[in-house]
């Protein structure tokens, strides 16, 4: 079975890192782009079946890159996970215009991505005997805003 690609893109080398550091330890094969012009490239190039995306990054913004993906018939149906440094209701809102399939607020708990990351791409949720606190909540394809406990 071939492993299910996915792009990270973030202006943030840390953040990369970061990123990989947590991803890694699961069956995904990791790819990177530092800014979104790069990241478009590689969307179409290297046909990840997931994009996950800062949307606050040099040259070609997150909402800017999202939209074209949505508006390109090769890469419109990849899902999609928005970063942002602030939670809000009107980020909330633009990831639900832009058909995210999950947003995370920075930092955001290394469970909370594994989980957003694997519900994205349908696969079976990783099994763990604590209860996460996740600030994120996907229900029917749909970002929803919750609070940690």
């Amino acid at each position: 079975m071939e492993k299910q690609r996915v792009l990270v893109i973030h202006h943030s080398e840390k953040t990369r890192q970061g990123i990989h550091k947590i991803l890694s330890n699961f069956d995904f094969e990791l790819l990177y782009a530092a800014d979104g012009l790069e990241g478009l490239a590689a969307s179409k190039y290297d046909c990840p079946d997931l994009v996950i995306t800062d949307i606050n990054l040099p040259i070609l913004d997150g909402v800017s890159l999202t939209q074209m993906l949505r508006n390109d018939c090769c890469t419109e149906d990849i899902p999609i996970i928005i970063l942002n440094d602030n939670l809000n209701y009107e980020f909330a809102c633009k990831a639900r215009n832009l058909k995210a399939k999950a947003f995370l607020m920075k930092p955001y708990l290394d469970n909370s991505l594994v989980y957003a990351v694997n519900r994205a791409l349908g696969n079976n949720i990783p099994k763990t005997n604590k209860r996460l606190p996740y600030n994120l909540v996907v229900k029917m394809n749909k970002p929803v805003l919750a609070r940690g406990n």
